[in-house]
C-alpha cells in the first residue's frame, strides 16, 4: 500500500534493514562459495523446491529466479511510495534500457518469432512489452521512442552506445532531484562510478581490440549532449589516454590509483581492467554500506539497498557460474574479491 514520502520511507527503511540482515552480503557472500554442488547452492538461496532438470538448466533457472527475487523485492519497496522519488525508478529502468538492446539484437539476426528474455518492471516500464515485435510501438510515447526501427549490424553498436549515454543522463538528473538532505552524498557514489566505467570502458578498448587514441577519444563523446554535467564523465578517461598500458609511472600518479592491480619492482606490469573493476567495486559497496545507514529517512536506503543487492546477485551469478564450469571457489572469489567484501 503505497504511504506518503515520511511513512513509506521508515517502513522501507526497517524493511530493507531487516531484508540485508539475512542476505548473501558482506562477509556472509563467503556462504555462496562453500557449498559443492547447484542443487546445494539453490537450497542455500530459496526456499522453493529444487527443480528436476539438467545441471546446466538449473545453473540458468537459479540465475534467473534470483534475478526476478531481487527486482520484485525491490519493486515491492518502491511502491510504498505514493511518489517513488526519480533515482529509484531510474534504478529499475536499467532493465527497460537492456531491454531495447535485446529487442534491437534478436530483431537485427532475423529472430522475429521467439521473444527475447525480457525483465518486466511494470507497472514501471518505458517499453510496451506486448507490442511485440513492433519496435515503434513499444517505445513510443517515452524516451526511448527514437528507437523506432530495426538496427542493421553496423548500426546496432552505436545505438546501444546512444542507450548507454541516455541511460547514465536519466540517472544523474535524478540524482540532482534527490531530496537535499542526501543529494550531494547519492551524486558523489554515481559520479565516481560513472568516472571508473568510463575509464574501465577506453581501457578495454584499447587493450582487447587495440583501438588507437584518438578513436577511443571520439568514442568518449557523448551522442545525446545533455549539457547537464554528464560531460565531465568522460574526462578521467581521457586523460589517462596517453598513458601506455605498461607504464606503471604514469598510472600511479593517477587520482584512483588505488584500484589498479599490484606493482613489483623489476617484474613487468600491465594495467588488468579486471582488477581495477574488482577493487573499485568492494570499495563502491562499502561506500553504499555506510550511506545506507546515514539518512534513514530519505528515499538513500533504497537506492544502497539497490546497489547492495545487486552486487549480491553478481556474486550468485559467479557462485553459479564456478559450480557450473567446475572453476575452484578459491579462485571464483578471488575473480570477485568476495573475500575482501565487508559491512563497512
Amino acid at each position: 500500500m503505497a504511504m506518503d514520502k515520511g511513512a513509506a520511507s521508515s517502513y522501507v527503511y526497517a524493511k530493507a534493514s531487516g531484508m540485508l540482515a539475512r542476505s548473501f552480503v558482506g562477509s556472509r557472500s563467503v556462504r555462496l562459495f562453500e557449498v559443492k554442488t547447484l542443487a546445494e547452492l539453490w537450497s542455500l538461496i530459496f526456499t522453493d523446491p529444487l527443480p528436476v532438470v539438467p545441471e546446466m538448466v538449473l545453473a540458468r533457472e537459479l540465475e534467473k529466479t534470483a534475478r526476478d527475487r531481487f527486482i520484485s523485492q525491490y519493486m515491492k519497496l518502491v511502491t510504498c511510495y505514493s511518489r517513488p522519488a526519480d533515482i529509484l525508478l531510474a534504478q529499475l529502468h536499467h532493465y527497460d534500457y537492456e531491454n531495447v538492446k535485446a529487442v534491437g539484437a534478436a530483431l537485427c539476426l532475423g529472430d522475429g518469432k521467439k521473444k527475447p528474455d525480457m525483465v518486466d518492471i511494470s507497472p514501471f516500464n518505458l517499453l510496451k512489452y506486448n507490442a511485440w515485435p513492433d519496435v515503434a510501438a513499444m517505445t513510443s510515447g517515452a524516451s526511448l521512442s527514437w528507437y523506432n526501427r530495426v538496427p542493421t549490424l553496423t548500426e546496432q553498436r552505436e545505438m546501444d552506445f546512444r542507450l548507454d549515454w541516455q541511460y547514465v543522463g536519466e540517472t544523474w538528473r535524478a540524482a540532482l532531484r534527490c531530496d537535499a538532505e542526501c543529494r550531494e552524498d547519492v551524486k558523489a557514489l554515481l559520479y565516481e562510478r560513472f568516472v571508473i566505467e568510463g575509464v574501465l570502458w577506453a581501457l578495454r578498448l584499447r587493450k582487447y581490440y587495440d583501438m588507437p587514441q584518438d578513436v577511443v577519444d571520439s568514442l568518449l563523446r557523448s551522442p545525446v549532449g545533455e549539457g547537464d554535467g554528464t560531460e565531465h564523465f568522460s574526462q578521467e578517461a581521457a586523460k589517462t589516454l596517453p598513458w601506455a598500458l605498461d607504464d606503471w609511472e604514469s598510472w600511479r600518479k593517477w587520482k584512483y590509483a588505488q584500484f589498479l592491480n599490484p606493482h613489483e619492482e623489476g617484474v613487468v606490469w600491465n594495467i588488468d581492467p579486471r582488477w581495477i573493476y574488482n577493487a573499485f567495486r568492494r570499495d563502491y559497496v562499502r561506500k553504499t554500506y555506510s550511506l545506507f545507514h546515514k539518512y534513514p529517512f530519505t528515499e538513500c536506503p533504497l537506492f544502497c539497498w539497490y546497489i547492495i543487492k545487486r552486487n549480491e546477485l553478481d556474486n550468485i551469478r559467479a557462485a553459479s557460474e564456478s559450480l557450473r564450469l567446475g572453476i575452484p571457489a578459491a579462485q571464483a572469489m578471488q575473480t570477485v574479491g568476495v573475500q575482501e567484501v565487508t559491512n563497512g
